[in-house]
């Protein structure tokens, strides 16, 4: 049997008369089936890694690049030159649930080692406005521990500082890359750790997002009640700690850069903007991105407030910035909290 007629047997339908005619006809049939087929999978792969601003968002006002598909999405990830281990451990955890997300070590500023200037990150701060949301949510969990936050004034680790110049680095990062447009840009500490409903919920979050968001939080941990919520998966935000994951749109970085110098921590900073509604920042509801470690333990930064429960407390605390040659300067300050423990 010739070549050519073998391969028409092979793929006769079942019941073929087997005439040339019907087999080249089933031949065309079934790969005709397969296209189809084909075709369909590759949509709904493509309508997953779409952008989720559809033509209702667009006619409001809120461009494509504005709300780009995750694999689209601009992602740094925050990290000391010093510590490759944790960028090897924090890759590996955005590879195992959001592999399609494209992201790129952005070194830190070591705070023991630049000189940061004072016109972008002060030396000191004063909790006042701190302790006013530290005691709101411990209303809000109905914590019997009012009368132990105090208003202090202390001085900014090194580590503190270098977090905050970190953040302003990645604000201008930020600018630079959008090339003129609304493009935002994914900000990553080295200490992120991606959910198994990154994705999903992310995209539902993202296509609840009004246009006037400057920042939203992937992780956090709330302080007050939400200022509003927008869909199951989105809520606006009043205070939040930590800056663990958000995304920041340039819009919202110029915002962030004109208000400079940063005064206190630097996620309490952005958090007292949102309060003051001079920027607008939203949350995905629940989190999607955790903190692999508990607040404080195993970190690169000694918080000046750390020690609320006093010097002598035992608290786990790892981290590389010399807690001994702090404590002879910090006074006992703000609460511990756990990122995924406290929020609604």
């Amino acid at each position: 049997m010739a070549p050519s007629a073998q391969l028409i047997s092979q793929v006769k339908p079942r019941g073929a008369t087997g005439s040339r005619e019907t087999a080249v006809a089933s031949n065309k049939e079934e790969l005709g089936q397969k296209r189809q087929a084909e075709e369909s999978k590759n949509s709904k792969a493509a309508r997953r890694r779409k952008s989720i601003a559809t033509p209702q968002q667009n006619a409001a006002g809120i461009p494509c690049e504005a709300r780009p598909a995750i694999c689209d999405l601009r992602t740094i990830v925050i990290n000391l030159e010093r510590r490759a281990d944790r960028m090897e451990g924090c890759q590996e955890r955005l590879q195992l649930h959001c592999p399609e997300l494209p992201f790129t070590r952005f070194l830190a500023t070591d705070g023991r080692q630049t000189q940061i200037p004072l016109e972008e990150v002060t030396t000191s701060w004063n909790t006042a406005r701190n302790v006013i949301y530290q005691k709101k949510r411990a209303i809000r969990m109905g914590w019997d521990d009012l009368d132990t936050y105090a208003v202090r004034e202390l001085a900014l680790s090194p580590g503190e500082r270098g977090c905050s110049s970190s953040h302003i680095r990645a604000w201008r990062h930020c600018l630079e890359q959008s090339g003129g447009t609304e493009r935002p840009l994914l900000v990553l500490e080295d200490d992120a750790a991606p959910t198994a409903e990154f994705c999903e919920l992310l995209d539902r979050a993202m296509g609840a997002l009004p246009a006037d968001a400057h920042l939203l939080y992937l992780g956090y941990s709330q302080a007050s009640e939400w200022k509003r919520e927008l869909s199951p998966e989105l809520v606006q935000s009043e205070y939040v700690w930590t800056t663990v994951a958000y995304l920041v749109w340039p819009a919202g970085a110029k915002l962030l850069l004109d208000r400079l110098p940063v005064n206190e921590p630097v996620d309490n900073w952005m958090a007292a903007l949102a309060a003051q509604d001079e920027i607008k920042a939203y949350c995905v509801r629940p989190e999607v991105v955790l903190q692999a470690d508990a607040w404080n333990v195993n970190s690169d930064v000694a918080h000046s407030d750390e020690h609320y429960w006093g010097p002598n407390s035992d608290s786990d605390i790892r981290h590389s910035d010399a807690p001994e040659a702090m404590a002879a300067s910090v006074a006992e300050g703000s609460c511990f909290w756990d990122i995924d423990s406290d929020s609604e």
